[in-house]
């Protein structure tokens, strides 16, 4: 199969992370650079509160449901924002404010997109392989399994999700969805298999979304600058720690999708504390943009939330600042005072009761790998995971950060720069106890998770380092200029296109000629078919290529989920008797998976087998994920072909499927 067959359905999943956000911004009066920076993540707030309500009223998951909640959403943001107590945004004395980007400055960050999305693509395609090939790993054969219940049941609500695993209702039901719901909405609309549309949602998450919002964010601290933007968008390319590592790892795919789209977070709370130097939005808008956002990076993954609320704490910090200043300057009363006192002490306890509240169930199973000091560096270097030094992103990110400190404006940025960084280095370097849980607890003490953060405010950093670099640049261009003057006008045209090109074809070829390249090119192992780890092998692909054909729609086939036999039900859409290697099992469950083979000799494993309705069985054989203790639990699903409980129905190689020919 080829990604130029997968066209389509790659078409469909960029229209629906752009379009419906698209048409809420500009509902909400945003235009051209913010509404784009802010499409993606109000698209994932309108599939992801669609999914969740859709249910109530009792329509399935479709793209009619993302269609009613975008038009709703709209109607809902256009009338709010007319009304006539909006009010434009302050500007401070002396302070220039563009509400609208000129076409120079658009085309610089369309490029600048355009060039990392290009870059990031090259690569994932590389690591993935053919657009039907998996993640052979842990997490996968929930997330392959969870887009088809999705198609299955037409459910695709957060709220419900985690009732495919043995949830019984509640928090134990509860799963962010909107990854899973975008998979399942490209397989209903363009009839891609399960595999393919997980490949292309991942595929825009890391190649769209991701560039858009973060040269978004870029735009909103840097100002208009073109060669800064194109620089931001190129950049977004050139990091191991996000998107390859989520995609690799785990994979964990619904923390990239919220990583993706997490930029355009920040960028939000930066309108809402009034710290853009040159996009100013009013009040009113600003809140209700951030209000809305919170949702789809909620419902993509909860850990997000966090994230920002970590992420805002420099910005908040800084809006407080100068807003008490202005107190000091114009001499307010003390009862003003006293009441910014009382609300900064009550946001706090309100973000710690939140940081607390908003995380899963304690888990530590993740050991630092690193020493403090060593974790320090791998942050600097944006090498995490003891992974390669990315060195000239590193020198731009630390120029960038001289350029702060120099003109002390912003430095909230590199606040937020350290708090990713903090976090990172608490998770890597510290050893197990209260602070590393408290700080880091979130993200299940898991440094791949908290190291996809760092890009988010090394690309900015880094921008800025191109900026100082090309400002200089400029700067002794006008010198010469000065000296020769005929040429000047010529010569200052001549190093800004210069200067442009150097950008993308420099960086360009500096981030892919990097440790990006070595880690893809190894890690393509983990998406193979036919190697010592792999569950799914050529022969279970061909077999499971079958088994609709051969498997009644009603049936219940009995698998070992280490050995890729429950992923029989995202493949073929069959039921199988467990969806995940950690589900709830049930007595009969247990009785099936050890005694199957049994079954033709024992009443008790009939009784199972019909509570079960397990009516086939597939084996695998005994290549295992993780070579788990738990694999060789299910003594009943081997060796099958002696037991006179079930009968061979078709094989390829190694791979089997029985139909069960006792009990009745």
């Amino acid at each position: 199969m080829s990604w130029l067959t997968s066209l389509p359905a790659l078409l469909v999943a960029v229209a629906v992370v752009l379009l419906p956000g698209a048409a809420l911004a500009w509902s909400l009066g945003f235009r051209r650079t913010s509404l784009l920076g802010l499409a993606p993540v109000l698209s994932l707030s309108i599939a992801g509160v669609g999914a969740v309500l859709a249910p109530f009223v009792h329509v399935e998951w479709g793209i009619g449901v993302v269609l009613v909640t975008a038009a709703l959403a709209s109607a809902a943001a256009w009338a709010v924002t007319r009304r006539p107590w909006q009010r434009p945004a302050p500007t401070a004395v002396g302070q220039a404010v563009q509400q609208g980007d000129g076409w120079p400055t658009l085309a610089a960050g369309a490029i600048g997109v355009a060039v990392g999305a290009l870059l990031i693509a090259r690569r994932v395609i590389q690591l993935v392989g053919e657009p039907d090939n998996i993640s052979q790993r842990y997490d996968n054969v929930f997330h392959l399994n969870a887009v088809r219940f999705i198609l299955d049941t037409g459910n695709a609500s957060t709220l419900n999700l985690g009732s495919m695993a043995g949830g019984t209702g509640g928090l134990s039901s509860v799963y962010p969805a909107v990854w899973h719901s975008l998979a399942a909405l490209v397989s209903q609309l363009t009839g891609a298999s399960v595999p393919v549309s997980v490949n292309v949602i991942n595929l825009v998450a890391s190649a769209v979304i991701w560039p858009i919002s973060v040269v978004f964010l870029t735009r909103v601290v840097i100002g208009p600058r073109p060669v800064g933007l194109m620089a931001a968008g190129v950049l977004s390319a050139g990091f191991l720690a996000f998107p390859y590592l989520l995609l690799v790892w785990g994979p964990l795919f619904p923390n990239l999708l919220s990583v993706s789209a997490l930029p355009a977070g920040v960028a939000a709370v930066i309108f809402v504390c009034r710290l853009s130097p040159t996009l100013r939005e009013p009040p009113l808008r600003a809140w209700l943009v951030l209000l809305v956002a919170v949702p789809g990076l909620a419902l993509s993954h909860m850990s997000a939330v966090n994230a920002l609320l970590a992420f805002s704490i420099p910005v908040v910090l800084a809006r407080l600042f100068l807003y008490v200043r202005e107190m000091i300057r114009t001499k307010a009363s003390a009862r003003k005072f006293a009441l910014v006192a009382v609300a900064s002490v009550a946001g706090a306890v309100a973000v710690v009761i939140a940081w607390q509240k908003l995380r899963p169930a304690p888990y530590n199973g993740w050991t630092p790998h690193q020493t403090v000091p060593g974790a320090i560096g791998e942050v600097i270097a944006n090498g995490p995971m003891k992974t390669d030094a990315t060195l000239l992103i590193s020198v731009l990110a630390l120029i960038g950060v001289a350029r702060i400190v120099r003109r002390r404006t912003q430095l909230w940025l590199l606040g937020c720069y350290l708090v990713a960084g903090f976090l990172y280095v608490v998770d890597a370097g510290f050893a197990a106890g209260w602070a590393r849980a408290f700080f880091t607890g979130t993200w299940y003490q898991d440094t791949y998770r908290l190291a996809a953060y760092l890009p988010i405010f090394a690309v900015v950093l880094a921008a800025l380092g191109v900026l100082a670099t090309a400002d200089t640049i400029k700067a002794a261009a006008g010198v010469l200029a000065l000296k020769v003057p005929r040429a000047g006008v010529r010569l200052r045209g001549i190093a800004g296109f210069a200067a442009i090109v150097a950008v993308c074809l420099g960086l360009g070829w500096a981030t892919q000629a990097g440790p990006v390249r070595g880690y893809v090119a190894s890690s393509q192992y983990f998406f193979e078919r036919d190697t010592k780890d792999s569950i799914v092998s050529s022969d279970e692909y061909a077999l499971l290529a079958r088994l609709g054909s051969e498997v009644p729609e009603d049936a219940v086939i009995a698998v070992n989920p280490w050995n890729g036999g429950a992923l029989a039900y995202a493949f073929s859409d069959r039921k199988v008797l467990e969806f995940h290697m950690g589900q709830r099992e049930t007595k009969s469950m247990r009785v099936v998976a050890e005694s199957l083979a049994k079954a033709d000799t024992s009443p008790t494993v009939c009784d199972a087998v019909r509570e079960t309705r397990v009516s086939y069985a597939l084996d695998f054989g005994t290549q295992y994920l993780l070579n788990h203790p738990e694999s060789r639990t299910y003594p009943g699903l081997q060796n099958l072909a002696s037991s006179g409980a079930v009968k061979l129905v078709d094989q390829q190689g190694n791979a089997k499927l029985f139909k069960v020919v006792a009990c009745g």
